[in-house]
């Protein structure tokens, strides 16, 4: 079976590609479309990735937290009563089971949120926001919009932001996923 190397396509912006930034797949019979495909995810990864380490250096150093705790803490921020079932927490931040127990039990440790059963079904555990989780976010929710602006919006004009957005939100909805709010 011949292999085949997917790299950046022709004319794409951003950096230049680096010895190692190539997609290897196995079989070399790739229509057009299906290269354009493993291109734009290979470079979803990279950015993501970029990005997702830039706004994990603006939070973790001035405040001790990261983007995906912060993701929780504006969710439960704004859910009804400030708290969420655990399965909801898990499907909204699209995390397993068990990555969901790490990530509340370390805000729960900090004193961030707290869980509570729910009175009518004992099978029901609710992650809710406390007093101290609030106020941290209070201060993580400018530096993380301030970092995604940096290190992601201002690479792109209002319309490019805009259609990006359309494009990732209709692939969300035909994937299952949640679509993007």
């Amino acid at each position: 079976m011949e292999e085949a190397v997917i790299t950046s396509a022709p004319g794409q912006a951003g950096p230049a590609s680096e010895p190692g930034d190539e997609l290897c797949i196995a079989g070399a019979d790739l229509g057009e479309r299906e290269r354009d495909a493993l291109d734009l995810w290979a470079s979803l990864l990279r950015v993501t990735n970029m990005i997702h380490a830039r706004v994990s250096e603006d939070l973790i150093g001035p405040l001790g937290i990261t983007p995906e705790e912060t993701e929780l803490l504006m969710r439960l921020s704004r859910a009804p009563e400030e708290r969420l079932r655990m399965v909801e927490v898990s499907r909204s931040l699209l995390l397993s089971k068990s990555g969901v127990t790490r990530l509340v039990d370390r805000l729960e440790q900090r004193g961030l949120v707290e869980r509570a059963s729910c009175p009518d079904d004992r099978r029901v555990v609710y992650t809710t926001l406390t007093e101290r989780g609030r106020q941290a976010f209070d201060k993580a929710d400018p530096l993380l919009v301030a970092s995604v602006a940096e290190h992601l919006g201002r690479h792109l004009d209002a319309q490019e932001l805009a259609a990006m957005r359309r494009s990732l939100s209709t692939i969300l909805a035909a994937e299952g996923g949640a679509a993007a709010k």
